[in-house]
């Protein structure tokens, strides 16, 4: 296949006409095929690190990944889940319920945490991958616990901070490759739990490190993508919007926005250039592959127990692309490249771009594609509208009042103190149901609010953009036109920071020269993107494809 017939195939792909919806936000179409079950049901959180939000096959992407757009087709998609735009903030949110202010960045230990609550209600606990919280998770309220402590690790030897439970882990063998790993070992989890008490609900929080940096995967599936993106990122961003259209997931009149101002064309790249960024896409699609490969053994293994119909599976992003590349010639001097152990580079602007389809900008951004994860809700004996697509506002601050309901059968129970979230179980049972609350975001120089009418957001300190919630796209800004909506909205995200923070004054910290993040605004304020070129040296060692 070459790449112009691998970009077309995107359009028509198997999964496509599977997971044609009916339409969006209806909720009597199909008719219910969920039974009444007293049971509590087993709960899994998968929460992948980094990814877009058109990547799945489901939601437009031309990676494989037929496992997750099976529990798509059998379940529910939620296009507009909002996270905290940054791998921390968003677990403190969702372990909480509270936002990431309040909860602290990392959950301060006076905080109550979703598997302290689940665990008086009788649930076994159990964490696999990354955790990047306080402390450590067996005193947090889980159980059991494999993974590693810290924000990233390399994929194939680790870090220091890996534990079994407490203790220090090393034994990662000459194989070891972070995704089968943690795949592995929530099997495991769920054999020992079925094994020990078969009506004891549990709940997996299941966190694969991946597609995070190091852009690392099994040489294999890298070359399986290999010379497939040499089409560049416009033609993929291009074929995954087409593809939207064809699930339903944007409207058919939809229009691609304006193409970003801090991204080259990809044609004026070298052909060294556009070899690297090939390579960098391919290594992301690879590591995605194999998180899909992970998630049908963990099926494989809920249908091997007899208890997928009586689990709720969860699965989505902490947030958008990363877009930054800060540690690229950092690599070359060192002759690393994507894939390779001990490497360590990040997705950068132009793929991320890509992979955040339909929407603008990327992780640390508060705009969508900072924000906005494409969610999977698969649970047979509780979802009633199996393949549809739902765009009702959601936030990871809402997964604990939503698993509390699921574990006690009661509803609306408040349970933390400053909840910030709002149960969406109805919309699994197929009812009504709107957010009576605003969505509040902040970190770095990026913040935003959004409530039923307007999205007031801001990236890299330069001003508010004002957007009707209609406005998906973040198109066109209203910003000059409604001054006094701005002034309004600000005030009462001003309020929401001194009260959430106990900071009397917001005080943003600039992106301009930091480590890790640098201005990526796409409208002026962003640092132009620079690709890396592939040097002659190092252009066998991921050879493309003779065929090109």
């Amino acid at each position: 296949m070459n790449r112009r017939e691998f970009l077309r195939g995107a359009l028509a792909f198997p999964a496509a006409a599977a997971l044609m919806p009916t339409a969006t936000r209806t909720l009597a179409q199909t008719a219910p095929t969920a039974t009444s079950n007293a049971k509590a049901p087993n709960l899994i959180y998968i929460l992948i690190d980094d990814m877009g939000f058109s990547d799945l096959g489901c939601f437009g992407g031309e990676i494989d990944t037929p496992n997750l757009d099976r529990l798509a087709r059998g379940g529910l998609r939620f296009t507009q889940m909002h996270n905290d735009a940054m791998c921390v903030a968003s677990r403190s949110s969702l372990l909480s319920g509270q936002w990431w202010p309040r909860a602290g960045m990392g959950i301060k230990e006076d905080r109550t945490t979703l598997p302290e609550m689940l665990r008086e209600q009788g649930y076994r606990n159990g964490v696999i991958g990354k955790w990047h919280l306080n402390g450590n998770p067996v005193d947090r309220g889980f159980d059991h616990f494999f993974g590693f402590l810290g924000g990233f690790a390399d994929h194939f030897t680790g870090h220091p901070s890996y534990r079994l439970n407490k203790e220090p882990f090393t034994d990662y063998g000459d194989d070891y490759y972070s995704s089968d790993a943690f795949s592995e070992r929530a099997v495991d989890f769920i054999r020992d739990n079925v094994a020990d008490d078969a009506e004891q609900p549990f709940f997996l929080y299941l966190n694969y490190q991946a597609p995070h940096n190091p852009l690392q995967a099994p040489r294999e599936d890298i070359m399986k993508y290999r010379g497939r993106y040499l089409d560049g990122w416009q033609a993929i961003r291009e074929a995954r919007f087409e593809q939207q259209k064809a699930l339903g997931i944007v409207p058919e009149d939809a229009e691609l926005q304006p193409y970003p101002q801090n991204l080259p064309d990809w044609d004026s790249l070298s052909p060294a250039q556009q070899d690297l960024e090939d390579l960098r896409m391919s290594v992301y699609a690879a590591m995605i592959e194999g998180i899909d490969r992970g998630v049908g053994q963990v099926v494989a293994a809920l249908e091997e127990a007899g208890i997928l119909d009586d689990t709720l599976v969860l699965f989505c992003s902490d947030n958008g692309t990363d877009s930054f590349h800060v540690v690229d010639q950092a690599m070359l001097e060192r002759e690393l490249l994507p894939g390779d152990p001990a490497s360590n580079w990040q997705p950068g602007t132009g793929w991320a771009y890509a992979t955040v389809t339909p929407w603008r900008l990327y992780k640390i951004s508060k705009h969508s594609g900072g924000v906005v994860t494409g969610t999977i809700v698969h649970w047979p004996n509780g979802v009633t509208r199996p393949g549809a697509i739902d765009d009702s506002q959601l936030h990871f601050v809402d997964v604990l009042p939503t698993f509390m309901e699921l574990a006690d059968g009661q509803q609306d129970v408040e349970r933390v103190d400053h909840q910030a979230g709002e149960s969406f179980a109805p919309l699994l049972r197929g009812e009504a149901w709107e957010r009576s609350r605003p969505m509040y975001f902040q970190f770095t120089d990026n913040r935003a609010l959004r409530n039923d009418e307007y999205t007031l957001v801001e990236v890299d300190n330069a001003g508010w953009e004002l957007f009707r919630q209609e406005d998906k796209f973040e198109d066109h800004d209203l910003a000059a036109e409604r001054p006094e909506v701005v002034e309004a909205l600000e005030a009462e995200w001003l309020d929401w920071w001194r009260t959430e923070s106990g900071e009397d004054a917001y005080e943003p910290v600039s992106s301009v020269g930091h480590q890790h993040y640098q201005p990526q605004g796409d409208r002026g304020s962003g640092v132009m993107y620079d690709p890396s070129a592939m040097p002659d040296a190092l252009a066998g060692r991921y050879p493309l494809p003779e065929a090109r």
